[in-house]
C-alpha cells in the first residue's frame, strides 16, 4: 500500500512537471514573423522578368560561362518542378505567371519539395548569384570548377546561401502550374527549362520489361535517356525522355502503349530532353 502511494505521489509531481513545462517553460514554434524557410527580411521591389534579365546577361545560355548578378534585382517565380520523387536532383524549375519564362535554380539540399511544393510562389534575391549555361541550359546557382585547370560553369548554390536569397509568398497553388503542350514548330531553346506535356508517343524499345533507368542500362553513370519513336518526335537524335536511377520510378516498366508525358523540358546541348517530376506525370492514353 505504501509502495502505491508513493508512486500516485510521483504521478501527481511529473503531471505538475508537465503543467509548467505547457505554461511557459517549453517554447513553441514562432512563425510569427514568417516562414521558417528563406529570408523574410527580403522586400517585393526591384521585381524584373526572366527575359530583362536575360537581356542584361546575354551569356545566360553559354557552357563555362560565369555570369555574376551585381544589380540589386530580384524574380518574383512559382515552382513548377522540385524533388519529391528524386528525378529533379538539387534543382527546382520556376516560371512566371504571365510570360511563362522558365529557369533552373540549382541548389545544394534534398527534399526541396517539402518546403517548395509545386505551385509555391517565390521571391529570388538574385544580387552576389550567378547565371550561365549547363550544357547550354540556362541556370542560377554558383561557379563550380573540377579542379584549379579547368573551366567554371554555373552549378548548386550552397544550401546556406539559398536559404539567404529567397523568400515564400503567400501557400502554394498547383492549380496555377499548367503544362503547355508540346508540338515541334515550338522555339525549343526559349521553352528551356518550361513545363511541358507531350502527348500520344511512345518509347523506343518498351515491350513491357525495360525500365525507365535500370542500373544496368545506365552503365557506370547515373540516369538513362530513352528515346520517343512517334511522329512529330522521331528524331532518335534530338528528343528523349531522362531518368535518374535514384527515381522512385526508375525501376518501373515503361507502358508498350502510347502516353502522354510531363516534364520540365531541359536542354544538353543540341539533345532535348523531357524530366518527369513524378508517377503522375506518366498518363497511358492506349
Amino acid at each position: 500500500m505504501r509502495n502505491y502511494i508513493k508512486y500516485l505521489c510521483g504521478l501527481c509531481l511529473l503531471c505538475v512537471l508537465c503543467a509548467s513545462c505547457q505554461d511557459g517553460d517549453w517554447d513553441a514554434p514562432d512563425f510569427s514573423d514568417g516562414a521558417p524557410y528563406g529570408n523574410n527580411q527580403l522586400t517585393e521591389d526591384n521585381i524584373i522578368t526572366i527575359a530583362e534579365l536575360k537581356a542584361k546577361y546575354p551569356k545566360y545560355a553559354d557552357n563555362y560561362t560565369t555570369s555574376e548578378i551585381t544589380e540589386d534585382c530580384k524574380l518574383r517565380v512559382r515552382v513548377t518542378g522540385n524533388d519529391v520523387q528524386g528525378n529533379l536532383y538539387n534543382s527546382i524549375a520556376v516560371q512566371e505567371d504571365k510570360s511563362g519564362d522558365a529557369l533552373i535554380i540549382a541548389i545544394t539540399g534534398s527534399d526541396l519539395f517539402a518546403y517548395l511544393p509545386v505551385g509555391q510562389e517565390i521571391l529570388i534575391d538574385l544580387k552576389g548569384l550567378y547565371i550561365g549555361g549547363y550544357g547550354l541550359q540556362p541556370q542560377i546557382g554558383t561557379p563550380y570548377a573540377k579542379d584549379a585547370t579547368s573551366d567554371a560553369y554555373v552549378s548548386r548554390m550552397p544550401n546556406n546561401v539559398w536559404q539567404s536569397h529567397f523568400k515564400l509568398l503567400g501557400t502554394a497553388k498547383p492549380e496555377l502550374v499548367v503544362p503547355i503542350e508540346f508540338t515541334s514548330e515550338r522555339d525549343l531553346a526559349a521553352d528551356c527549362g518550361k513545363l511541358m506535356t507531350i502527348k500520344n508517343i511512345s518509347i523506343k524499345g518498351a515491350d513491357g520489361t525495360v525500365t525507365w533507368a535500370s542500373k544496368s542500362d545506365a552503365g557506370s553513370g547515373t540516369s538513362v535517356s530513352k528515346y520517343f519513336v512517334e511522329s512529330p518526335y522521331s528524331s532518335t537524335s534530338k528528343y528523349m525522355v531522362y531518368t535518374s536511377t535514384y527515381a522512385d520510378f526508375a525501376n518501373t516498366p515503361i507502358p508498350t502503349g502510347k502516353m502522354n508525358l510531363t516534364g520540365i523540358w531541359k536542354r544538353y546541348n543540341n539533345a532535348w530532353e523531357l524530366v518527369i517530376r513524378d508517377f503522375n506525370d506518366i498518363e497511358v492514353v492506349q
